[in-house]
């Protein structure tokens, strides 16, 4: 049973009703209340009539409340004064069904929104210069989290991680490299080591050796259109991607194709789609003005409609939209393919070649719908790619931006982790050029360290390897529910201890009360499904918990349309919350015989949404901590 039959019920009943009273095509909403003490559901469709048919709501309410045949589901429906129908749930009825459907039944928590639809989401996409900072987490984490809802959904999903291997940061680094003696064999991780030491001072280098700026144009070129110095940075470049992915693994994000920029450009694809723009009438040549000489995009605004600059390069977007057609499947697949590497659950990474050879592969684009993952900063360029996507063909097909705010860092947070900084602030905006920046293994470090002290304390006989495991575990869901808990469109502020808190809103929290659901099922000795039990849970805690368990297809319905994971979040948070007022005052093992039984019908019900619910989250599930 789901809280979403529960609404078709109610509204079947409502049209029923309707019917008989000889009403029909009325549009109405089948709500859960915001206030308690009026049901477990409510409706406005008397309202919607009030207006249609010049009657007062109440009197409407009355009217269709009188023709409704009682569901089992529900013990009482009932008029509201103001005009609302409130539906008062049969919790022996809706218990039963519950227990059976969670218990017994196969695919509880899988929907099929998608219908078998295909989506391609992009995310991750960090330059291969350097490791990833906690900001690059949360476009990570985020990503991820879409992807495993969406596959909840029932869409056939791809999911992309964008190379950059052309830009101005992957030029920087070899610069360092090529003209400024730094050595590609060292002891530290690679990536660690290009972004902390080798960019920083190839950036500083630039202010006191202009020249330098020329080599890095030159760089740049070659990157773009193949040579030697094309070659040394593919080795380099290569090695950061892999210790980026490790990272990525780390946070328990996999992908099914990494996309190579220098792949996009050399396949002619830009070519291909500005020729559609101009045929299409969508672009034109600027004679005069500020964009003299410039090819611009029709109905762009700002700067970001210029396509061509001057002196005929391309802009940045001017790359993204290629890309983004082929996503869609709005040009031919020209590609070549291979495995790149085998992931932590033995899925293959699949990377791009520039040219198609045959060979069997899966098929990553042609989705009905493209997702790319990336901070607000991008919304003007990204919807520079929209607009030029949809002129060249891109009807039926959407192309969708999913921004989400930056992350800072505590002033608690920063100091420490020893970070130097010159201004006394209560939160700090991260700079890889500063060097004012947290890498995300880092953090998992920290957060792993603290977590396997904190479990020494409660497990002193186990031995490393468990504390280990433990430990990784508990810096995962900290890292991951605190990069998801907040709405995309708000500045994240991490504070390493907050998101380490067993209490509260945290990743810990949740493994912890998992972790404790799991220890009665084991000490009960397990336990066996029967029917009949639900009408022995009639404390108030236990009817809570019953509805609020029946809701989570609900909550991940309303994440998945909104493509919102914290709704996701806020209700596991409230789950995990009601459990331990269901724990503190209705004892599980101490009872006696059905009332034991039933509640720990109950318990395996929490045990198994929860764990699935972790598992769309990427929070690692833990029997013990």
């Amino acid at each position: 049973m789901s809280y979403l039959e529960l609404k078709e019920r109610a509204k079947s009943a409502i049209l029923k009703a309707l019917e008989k009273i000889g009403i029909k095509d009325v549009k109405f909403d089948v709500l859960e209340p915001t206030v308690e003490g009026i049901g477990e559901v409510t409706t406005n469709v008397a309202f919607t009539l009030s207006k249609k048919l010049k009657r007062p709501p109440i009197e409407m309410a009355k009217e269709i409340v009188g023709n409704m045949e009682i569901d089992p589901w529900f013990k009482k429906i009932e008029a509201h004064p103001k005009g609302y129908i409130n539906f008062w749930l049969s919790y022996l009825e809706y218990g039963e069904a519950l227990f059976e459907r969670v218990l017994i039944r196969e695919n509880y928590g899988k929907l099929d929104v998608g219908r078998g639809r295909k989506v391609v989401i992009e995310h991750t996409s960090v330059n291969p210069n350097k490791a990833l900072h906690i900001g690059h987490a949360r476009n990570v984490v985020i990503g991820d989290t879409i992807g495993r809802l969406m596959k909840r959904a029932g869409y056939n999903v791809s999911i992309l991680n964008y190379i950059d291997d052309t830009g101005t940061q992957v030029a920087d680094v070899l610069v360092g490299f090529l003209y400024l003696g730094f050595k590609k064999d060292v002891e530290r991780k690679f990536d660690q080591y290009c972004g902390d030491v080798v960019y920083i001072e190839v950036n500083k280098r630039f202010e006191e050796d202009p020249s330098l700026i020329e080599k890095r144009r030159e760089i740049i070129k070659q990157l773009e259109v193949g040579g030697p110095i094309a070659e040394v940075a593919r080795e380099i470049i290569d090695r950061i991607v892999r210790e980026q992915l490790k990272t990525c693994w780390r946070l328990g994000a996999e992908y099914d194709l990494l996309n190579w920029e220098s792949h996009i450009l050399r396949s002619g694809y830009w070519n291909e789609v500005f020729s559609m723009l101009k045929k299409r009438d969508l672009v034109e040549f600027v004679k005069d003005g500020k964009y003299k000489g410039c090819w611009v995009l029709k109905g762009g605004e700002g700067d970001e409609k210029v396509l061509v600059r001057s002196d005929g390069t391309t802009v940045y977007a001017a790359k993204d939209i290629p890309y983004a057609a082929w996503k869609l499947g709005i040009i031919e697949d020209r590609f070549g393919y291979e495995v790149f590497a085998i992931q932590p659950s033995g899925k293959e990474l699949w990377t791009t070649k520039p040219r198609r050879d045959g060979k069997d592969h899966p098929i990553f684009n042609n989705g009905d719908i493209a997702i790319t993952v990336i901070d607000v900063r991008q919304s003007r360029v990204q919807n520079f790619v929209k607009l030029a996507v949809k002129g060249i063909g891109g009807e039926g097909k959407e192309y969708m931006h999913l921004g989400y705010e930056v992350v800072a860092l505590s002033k608690d947070t920063v100091k420490e982790l020893g970070m130097l900084v010159k201004e006394d602030k209560e939160f700090y905006h991260m700079s890889g050029r500063k060097g004012v920046y947290v890498n995300v293994d880092d953090i998992l470090d920290e957060l792993k360290k603290r977590a396997i002290e904190e479990s020494k304390t409660r497990n002193p006989e186990e031995d490393e390897e468990w504390l280990n495991d433990v430990g990784e575990k508990i810096a995962v869901g900290a890292l991951r529910y605190a990069l998801l808990k907040q709405d995309l469109d708000k500045i994240i502020v991490f504070d390493i201890k907050e998101a380490m808190k067993l209490e509260g809103d945290t990743g810990p929290y949740l493994q912890y009360s998992l972790a404790r659901a799991i220890r009665i099922l084991e000490k009960a000795g397990g336990w066996e499904f029967e029917r009949g039990l639900a009408k022995y849970l009639d404390e108030e805690e236990e009817r809570k918990l019953v509805l609020l368990l029946s809701k989570y297809e609900n909550a991940m319905l309303e994440a998945i349309v909104n493509f919102s994971p914290k709704r996701l979040v806020k209700y596991v948070r409230e789950l995990a919350v009601a459990f331990n007022s269901f724990y503190e005052k209705c004892p599980v093992l101490q009872e006696e015989d059905v009332i034991r039984r039933a509640r720990l019908a109950l318990v395996a019900t929490y045990v198994k949404i929860l764990s699935d619910a972790l598992q769309v989250l990427g929070i690692p599930i833990l029997e013990r901590l």
